[in-house]
């Protein structure tokens, strides 16, 4: 016969962590990253981003559907105090398209971020024209500081 503890050994697991975790002890299982800007700023050292590669291409997969393809933004951050935040922002004001992501950094945390806005469906097919201007900002943003980091005018070419 098989002996049945695993089950029980599992069950007294979760008893327990639930038990710690909760409101009786106050016991954090999980480090959070901070998600409210507040003051502070941070030194950025580097950024990485391939904005002649900003597109506008057909869907995938048949669809009827033309996408603005952002590339990802890469930041690497040799100080931080307060609670600043990372904002890469792109946007193509013709087509009436505006990315961004986020990154909100707490003091000490330093390192390199990957911000990635993702891509957009537009409303129609493709565009009509072959080229639209665009522009990339990549800033410092707190309630104290707002520092631009990388401004730049973007050529946005249609893939047909």
């Amino acid at each position: 016969m098989v002996p049945r503890h695993p089950p029980t050994v599992v069950a007294v697991v979760i008893v327990v962590t639930l038990l710690v975790t909760g409101p009786l002890l106050g016991v954090d299982a999980v480090e959070t990253q901070p998600t409210i800007i507040g003051d502070g700023t941070a030194s950025v050292s580097s950024v990485d981003v391939a904005s002649s590669e900003i597109r506008i291409t057909d869907g995938r997969f048949g669809a009827d559907a033309a996408y603005l393809r952002v590339p990802d933004a890469s930041v690497t951050v040799d100080a931080v105090s307060g609670r600043p935040r990372l904002l890469y922002q792109v946007d193509v004001p013709a087509l009436d398209v505006s990315l961004e992501d986020e990154q909100v950094l707490s003091a000490g945390q330093t390192g390199t971020y990957r911000l990635a806005p993702g891509d957009k469906g537009l409303a129609l097919s493709l565009p009509e024209q072959d080229t639209y201007h665009g522009s990339v900002r990549i800033r410092v943003q707190s309630f104290e500081t707002d520092e631009t980091i990388v401004t730049e005018n973007v050529t946005v070419q249609v893939e047909r």
